[in-house]
C-alpha cells in the first residue's frame, strides 16, 4: 500500500487552502482505493458563518447609530397620536392625551435630560395615546398624578407643548401665559409643523425643548 499526501491550493468539497489529503491506494486493487483525509487545518464551515453573521450584524448595528446620529431620520409613526409636555423648572411631564383628554400613562424627566432620554419618553407616550387604554379622571387626581399642587401653580410657573402627530406630519404647538394670567392659552403663532419623510427628528426634538424654554419658570 502506498501513500500519497496532496497539499490543497483550492477550495473543494469544503476544504480550503492549505487542507491536507491523503490518498491511500491499492497497485492490485485500484478499486479499493479511498481518500483518507490525515488532518484538516482551516476554519469549519460553522464557525466561518457565525463569524460572518456576527460581523453582519456588527456593522449594521454601527450603521444605524451613525445614521441615526447624523442623519436622525424620523420613525415611522401611524395612528394619530397625542403628548402633552409641561416644563417646571425641575422638570418634564409627559401626559398622554387620547383624542382630546389627557390620562395616564403620565412621565417624568429631569430637565438635565439627554435627547436620546427626552426622545424615548415621547415615543412611549405616543404609543399609549394609541394603543393604551383610557382611564377616566378627574381634574384633582390628574393634578396629583402629575406631582403638582394644583392646576394654578402649574400653570403660573411651567410652559408647555402639544405634540400630535399623523403618518405624514407632526405638529408642535406651545403655549404662553393667558391674558387674564389665570392659565395658559396656545400660541398658533409659533406652531412647528414637521413632514415626517424628509424631517428631522433631532430637529423635532431640539424645537420642542427650545420651545418649552421660550418663558423662563420660577417655581
Amino acid at each position: 500500500m502506498n501513500g500519497v499526501t496532496y497539499n490543497g491550493g483550492m477550495h473543494a468539497n469544503g476544504f480550503a487552502v492549505g487542507d491536507s489529503i491523503g490518498v491511500v491506494y491499492q497497485k492490485d486493487n485500484p478499486e479499493n482505493n479511498m481518500t483518507v483525509f490525515e488532518y484538516y487545518d482551516g476554519p469549519s464551515y460553522g464557525s466561518v458563518t457565525i463569524f460572518v453573521l456576527a460581523a453582519i450584524v456588527l456593522a449594521l448595528y454601527r450603521w444605524r447609530k451613525i445614521n441615526r446620529k447624523y442623519n436622525d431620520s424620523c420613525p415611522e409613526l401611524d395612528g394619530t397620536g397625542r403628548c402633552r409636555i409641561y416644563r417646571t423648572d425641575k422638570e418634564y411631564i409627559f401626559v398622554t392625551v387620547y383624542d382630546v383628554t389627557a390620562s395616564l400613562p403620565i412621565k417624568f424627566l429631569p430637565i438635565s435630560c439627554d435627547n436620546r432620554d427626552f426622545e424615548n419618553t415621547l415615543m412611549e407616550i405616543f404609543h399609549a395615546s394609541l394603543h393604551g387604554k383610557y382611564v377616566e379622571m378627574k381634574n384633582a387626581e390628574l393634578i396629583k398624578a402629575m406631582r403638582q399642587r394644583s392646576w394654578r401653580q402649574l400653570y403660573q410657573h411651567s410652559t408647555g407643548v402639544l405634540l400630535k402627530h399623523d403618518s405624514r406630519t407632526l405638529e408642535i404647538l406651545p403655549t404662553q401665559k393667558a391674558t387674564d394670567g389665570k392659565g395658559l392659552d396656545w400660541d398658533y403663532s409659533r406652531a412647528i409643523s414637521f413632514d415626517l419623510d424628509g424631517g428631522s427628528w433631532k430637529d423635532i426634538i431640539n424645537s420642542t425643548r427650545k420651545l418649552l424654554e421660550h418663558h423662563e419658570t420660577d417655581r
